[in-house]
């Protein structure tokens, strides 16, 4: 009885060609340019579709693999992309091969496949230092970009998409799915989206504020509870969660929420941030010390309470303290004082 055998292109580097492809398909949509070298690559060798085949299957696997899960950053995939033996089917390479030919269409339609494939249980945990701002693309698709001085803490499990701000304030943009709600807790407060993009502040006066800049997110106040990442079963503050549109503003304290419409530029001075500017329009001094010491090696702080309403208006780069805290002295009247850990505000004597 004789066999046909087939020889399969295992050459390392058509291997490793195939591997970046899947990578970098799974990280986000190709532009144009990438999608003509993909299609040009796939053309130069009828064995190239199936090393992609075989790339893929590995990279569904993995994802679907139980272990502790890192920061994923867009340089660094080759790093954390497991190793796996696996015993491929014949249903499935029959399967791939049919979603190589869509690559050839379209090439989103693979990484569509690979994130509804992962089970997506998953932890991380991510913080920023003193004047750090550091984008943070979630497990599921979603992304965040968090500000200086702040934290946050993902828990996925297999029903739902939960991440915990432990201090500091985020930017969340949030991939779209259906069965799997996207949560941020935040103290006692809870924002809920399907796919949107919103801002969470936590103040250090125990506030959260929530501003929506895309879709509609549902805001709910919760019993507090000691257990540290557990939600009561019911909650019992509103019944009926909040929904918040763009260009709403809820602000949550311990006792109620107040909901607002806030002004286009307002909305664009909370993320004056992302371009290294602190913006302040008649703001109280305590909530522009809480922002600029995000960026202050050396903290300021108010020499009495009673200064904390003064309003401050201006716009600060956050890579020089020195020109805010002249501009306090200046334009002001404050006294400046440098003291062994911080500078202290106070009022100048006419």
């Amino acid at each position: 009885m004789s066999s046909t055998v087939v020889t399969f292109d295992r050459s390392p580097q058509a291997d490793e060609e195939a591997r970046k492809w899947i990578v970098r398909i799974d990280a986000g949509p190709l532009t144009a340019d990438e999608r003509a070298l993909l299609r040009a690559w796939l053309a130069e060798d009828a064995r190239h579709a199936q090393l992609l085949d075989a790339q893929a299957l590995l990279w569904a696997a993995a994802s679907r693999a139980q272990f502790p899960l890192q920061l994923p950053k867009a340089a660094s995939h080759a790093s954390w992309f497991p190793r796996l033996r696996l015993a491929g089917s014949p249903r499935w390479t029959v399967a791939f091969a049919t979603l190589l030919v869509a690559i050839l269409v379209s090439v989103p339609a693979v990484r569509e496949r690979f994130q509804s494939s992962r089970n997506l249980e998953a932890s991380l945990t991510v913080s920023t230092k003193i004047g750090e701002r550091r984008p943070v693309a979630l497990p599921d698709g979603s992304r965040t970009e968090l500000n200086a001085s702040s934290g946050l803490r993902v828990a996925y499990r297999a029903d739902r998409r939960r991440v915990f701000l432990e201090r500091g304030e985020g930017l969340f943009e949030v991939a779209k799915d259906k069965t799997r709600p996207f949560e941020v807790v935040a103290g006692d407060t809870v924002v809920k989206a399907v796919g949107t993009r919103f801002l969470v502040s936590r103040h250090d006066d125990g506030r959260v504020e929530v501003t929506v800049y895309e879709g509609v997110v549902e805001v709910t106040q919760r019993a507090s509870d000691k257990a540290l990442g557990v939600l009561p079963s019911v909650p019992n503050a509103a019944p009926e969660p909040m929904r918040l549109g763009v260009g709403q503003v809820a602000i949550s304290e311990p006792d109620h929420t107040l909901v607002a419409l806030a002004e286009s530029k307002s909305m664009m001075r909370k993320l004056a941030w992302q371009s290294g500017r602190l913006e302040f329009d008649q703001t109280p001094l305590n909530v522009v010390l809480e922002e600029v010491n995000r960026y202050s090696d050396r903290p300021i702080r108010l020499s009495s309470e009673e200064l904390k309403d003064v309003r401050v208006s201006g716009s600060f780069s956050t890579q020089n303290t020195s020109v805010f805290l002249r501009s306090l002295e200046q334009g002001f009247g404050f006294t400046v004082q440098r003291t062994d850990d911080a500078w202290l505000l106070s009022k100048s004597k006419q």
